[in-house]
């Protein structure tokens, strides 16, 4: 997961296609020239490093970044053609933003045919939906906009979401961020973004012990595990999960530290990469990813390796035995214990 800024060099672009084969673009930095120059756009950048890599790696699956409740301002060619009376404005933190209202067939209709455009223009395989649980009962947004009107712009989505994979086809990939394991209390269909997995093809585990290092905050120990049940859940159910898994520190989490070399932040990350591999291994199903960098930008890990990517892991032979806090699990060619 990689954003694009002003667009990569094409030995970057090589990297990706040679170590991956399911990509997802994103903005990144914009430059002075980026913002000012109309030429240059998120969607013929995306569109030139997606053929890019499928020079290289024929296999490779690319997603377009496409955001489900705002737009985004590096999406310039896509924004230009938003239609008129189709957003309302809504304070996000310290600033303000125009949500897209979903209950508006006109809005839905130019929203799904930049998904369509992704695919059929762009040469991306399907986009990376951001934003897509925004009006899910209990979120920030309906705390402020109140349940009845959230419940219809859930609703709303909903019907985009199915449109958008009409339109773009039945080969193409909706990639949902974020799904979590449940909270304390909750059933599984009542964690963040399991209810929207029939409209999607998979989605982003996007927290898993994020900054935990820096920020002191691990999370419990029954979240961690429902997180990778959650994993497995979905995939057994023959969902795409990607699993974004965090060094113990983030771009932001930790100043001091990216103030360093990036040997010395890929240094720390390879020192913390064990946990997060193991709890991926012990969870993992078919179509599951492993996604483990500390930002999205080519500078924070999406450039980097690891010897381990590199080792034989073979078939599971079955799922994770649990034994207290403990669990086990037998590949073909490896073992994987996790605390």
């Amino acid at each position: 997961h990689v954003g694009l800024g002003d667009g990569l060099k094409p030995e970057q672009y090589k990297f990706l296609a040679d170590h991956y084969d399911f990509i997802a673009f994103t903005g990144g930095q914009m430059s002075r020239e980026y913002r000012t120059n109309k030429e240059m756009t998120f969607e013929r950048i995306a569109s030139s490093g997606a053929r890019a890599i499928k020079a290289h790696n024929p296999k490779a699956r690319v997603l377009f970044y496409w955001s489900g409740d705002f737009g985004r301002a590096h999406a310039k060619i896509s924004n230009a053609t938003l239609p008129k009376n189709t957003t309302f404005p809504f304070k996000k933190g310290t600033r303000s933003v125009q949500l897209f209202d979903t209950t508006n067939p006109a809005l839905r209709s130019w929203w799904a045919g930049v998904a369509a455009k992704a695919v059929h223009e762009y040469s991306c395989d399907g986009i990376f939906l951001d934003g897509g649980t925004a009006y899910t009962p209990g979120s920030s947004y309906s705390r402020k906009l109140g349940p009845a009107k959230t419940s219809k712009l859930e609703q709303g989505m909903f019907a985009m979401l199915r449109e958008a994979k009409q339109k773009m086809g039945k080969d193409s990939i909706i990639l949902l961020n974020p799904l979590h394991g449940p909270k304390k209390g909750q059933k599984q269909e009542d964690a963040l973004g399991w209810r929207y997995l029939d409209m999607v093809d998979g989605a982003m585990v996007d927290d898993f012990d994020r900054a935990a290092n820096i920020l002191k905050r691990r999370q419990s120990k029954e979240y961690i595990a429902d997180t990778i049940k959650t994993m497995s859940a979905a995939a057994k159910r023959g969902e795409i999960v990607v699993f974004k898994a965090w060094p113990g520190f983030t771009w932001w989490s930790d100043p001091e530290l990216m103030k360093k070399s990036h040997a010395e932040q890929y240094a720390v990350s390879v020192k913390n990469l064990e946990f997060p591999l193991a709890s991926f291994l012990i969870g993992a199903g078919e179509h599951c990813y492993f996604c483990y960098t500390w930002g999205w930008l080519p500078e924070y890990g999406t450039l980097d390796w690891y010897p381990q990517f590199d080792k034989p892991l073979g078939a599971p032979k079955g799922d994770a035995v649990q034994t207290g806090w403990t669990f086990r699990r037998e590949f073909e060619h490896a073992s994987v214990f996790l605390d």
